[in-house]
This record gives C-alpha cells, structure tokens and sequence, in this order.
C-alpha cells in the first residue's frame, strides 16, 4: 500500500469581479468591496434582475492573440490566464521534463454557453440566418479550459474537465488532491472557470425566482447570505486555480508552500434537482473532516456556499450546527458570495482559493450586507468587516443542483 503523500499548495491564480490578481483578489474580499454592478453588455431590461458580477479591468488583447481570441470562449479565457498565474508562480516550467506526470482537471457549470446564445442569434434572431462562427463547436466545448490549459502550458498528463453545477470547481480541486495524495501524479492544475452572464442564462436563473430581483438600483447590496431580507443571488463570472503538488516535489524544487489541502468530502443527496438537503450537507461536511484525520474541534473558520437564497442559508446553517454542536454559534463563517454574486461552476473554486487566503493571512473575510440577520441562521457571519482571527484550518463548503455536495479542508503550511 503506497504512503498518503501530503498535498500543498504552491501556485495560484484568479480572475474576479474585485480583482484580477491574488493581491487584488484578497485586497477586495477582505476589504470588503464589491463586485456587482448594472449589467451593461446586454440590454437585461426585461428581467427582474438587471445586475450581476462581471470581471472588469480584463483586457483580452493583453493575453490573447487575435486567433486565440476568436477560438477560446470567455470561460477558457478566465481560466487560461488564472492557470497562466498559477504556473508563474509555481515554477511549474522547472517540471517540463517530467510534464507527463503533472495533470489538469478544471470544473465548470455552462462552459461556452456565449457561444450557444451567439448561435441561436445567428440562426433565430433575424428575417434571414447569419454565418455561424467557424470556431462554434471549440467555443462550446465544456472540455476547452482544460485543453486549453494543458496545450498553453505543455502539461501532458490526464486532462479533465468536469460538471457537478456549483461544486465542479471544488470537485476538480478536489479529485486533484487526491491523485496527488495517491501518488498517481507529482502535481495537478486544478480550479473551475466561469462566464455565464448571458440574456437567456438571466432570463432563465430568474424565471426559477432565485435572484435577487429588489436592488437593480443599489446592485452591492442585492446579495444577502444569512439576512432576513434575502432575495437570492445575483449571476458572476470569473476562474480561480491552483496548483496541487506533492509536499516531497515541492520540497526537492524548494518553491514557497502556500497551504495544504489535507480534506475532501464528495456526496450526493439523492433527493432533489434544485433543492439542497439537509442530511446531506451535513455527512459532506464530516466526510471531509474524518478525511482530514482531525475532529471537528480544530476547524476555525468556515467559507460558506451561502447564497443568499430563502433556502439555502438556514439549511446549510442547520447542518453546520449538526457538525460543530453548541460550536456553531460562536465559529466565524462568512459568505465571499454578498462581494461578487455567483459564479456557478467557478464559485467554489474561487471560494476554495478565499479560504486559502484566509488561513495564510489568519483573517475571515466579512459577510456582506448581513444587516439584520436571521434567527434562522444563527451563526457567526462576520458580518460586514472582515476579521483577525488565528486561522490554521478552514473548511470550504460547496453544495449545487442534483444534490452535489464538496467540501474542502484547508490548512496552514507547517513544517
């Protein structure tokens, strides 16, 4: 039977509404700036939300060359430069020799779903059909980030990208710890990529009454976990990466060690399409614990899935209080999704990457807009100002439709 290898951290990237470097990133959740704004790429006018958190700040030509532009669809972009990042500063081109034995797993909810309204425009939207891109069908595919990620970058061991809705991106980062753990693999690029705000995806995620419909006027307020005002999410687009890698590999190369990944908890709840389950989020939330070989006494801080919808808020709520006991009204959770709404696939990757942070800067990013909170939801949200507070092990809490639940266990780098 092979030794567990322990799994670290040494790369990191991210492209968000409130930044589009790891600094950047952390300067606006901790901050607590805001990432949502009036949508202005599209005329939303004729859905009850009208905002959303789009990357800003992004300038394509700086990444991309005009060929690269027209054949990868904006989630490929996101997660290509994020990946791009993560390498730099993993010194991953030191591993070119052994590149066969380095894999890339990313996770997404709609993949090139731009592309798909660009098509149905094409075909529908006018008297006479328009041309249809010649680059359609490697702009739709699900499976463009990764490849993309793996050609760019010249990685050539197994290359996946999977869908679990909003968990994918912790799913990937997941599945990649535990290649690494196994010893399948000396190191993976792992992380989920999103760009979901198109007119259809809008109309559709409204007509379901789960955004937030009540703030188009005041759009940093419209995202309220744990509140009694909640109204729903709002729509985001972004990628978050990171490089997985064995603590021996990352020892032998000498690169900084950002974190480790010593947790991974996966299940279904079998019972619903769109609506969470109680039990279920819970036994995710132990597995990765029992994972971690660790009892719950040692988690400090939670980053919750937190969406802000009726829902969700005080059944994950609920669950955290069946793991953590008379524990649960007093351990700092927050929610990075009232800073910048949410990302479907790529929310829980770039929530994974927020915990990270949270626990290298021993810091808990705040809740925002948490200004009357719920009885509902008694925990400790953090509300509005972010807070200093020792950090050595972290949970990242992911839940989606179909019942998908992952969660992460993070901790501090030592010795």
């Amino acid at each position: 039977m092979k030794t567990r290898q322990r799994v670290v951290v040494t790369g990191r990237g991210v492209v968000s509404p409130v930044g589009n470097s790891i600094s950047e990133y952390w300067k606006g959740l901790s901050n607590g700036n805001s990432g949502v704004g009036k949508i202005t790429e599209f005329d939303p006018l004729k859905s009850g939300c009208r905002i959303a958190g789009i990357v800003k700040d992004y300038d394509v030509d700086a990444h991309f060359k005009f060929r690269e532009k027209k054949r990868y669809e904006r989630f490929t972009q996101f997660g290509l430069v994020a990946a791009i990042q993560a390498a730099e500063e993993a010194k991953l081109q030191e591993l070119e020799s052994d590149s066969g034995n380095i894999g890339v797993i990313m996770g997404t909810g709609v993949g090139g779903i731009t592309s798909y309204s660009r098509v149905y425009d094409a075909l529908f939207s006018g008297p006479d059909e328009r041309p249809i891109d010649t680059y359609t069908i490697p702009r739709i595919m699900n499976s463009a980030v990764s490849s993309a990620i793996s050609i760019r970058l010249g990685v050539r061991g197994p290359n996946f990208t999977l869908n679990t809705a909003c968990s994918s991106g912790a799913n990937a980062i997941g599945q990649a710890m535990q290649w690494v753990r196994e010893g399948r693999l000396r190191a993976v690029i792992c992380g989920g990529a999103e760009a979901p705000v198109t007119y259809a995806f809008l109309r559709a995620w409204d007509s379901l009454g789960v955004l937030a419909r009540n703030q188009n006027e005041t759009p940093e307020t419209a995202c309220r976990p744990f509140d009694k005002k909640r109204r729903g999410f709002v729509l985001a687009e972004g990628a978050a990466v990171l490089v997985l890698e064995s603590l021996e590999s990352a020892q032998k190369r000498n690169v900084n060690i950002l974190g480790e990944i010593v947790g991974f908890g996966s299940n279904s709840d079998a019972v619903s399409l769109t609506n969470p389950d109680e039990t279920g989020v819970a036994e995710a939330m132990k597995l990765a614990i029992v994972d971690a070989e660790m009892p719950p006494e040692d988690i400090d801080y939670i980053n919750a899935h937190g969406t802000g919808t009726k829902i969700n808020d005080p059944l994950e709520c609920r669950a955290i209080h069946k793991v953590f006991g008379d524990r649960a009204a007093t351990l700092p959770v927050s929610s990075i999704k009232s800073s910048f709404g949410h990302a479907m696939g790529a929310s829980s990757a770039l929530e994974a990457l927020a915990t990270l942070l949270a626990v290298q800067y021993d810091c808990a990013p705040p809740t925002l807009n948490c200004d009357d909170q719920d009885p509902e939801c008694d925990i400790d949200t953090v509300a509005h100002i972010s807070r200093n507070v020792q950090i050595d092990v972290a949970l990242s809490n992911s839940f989606a439709f179909g019942g998908s639940n992952a969660v992460l266990v993070i901790k501090k780098w030592k010795q």
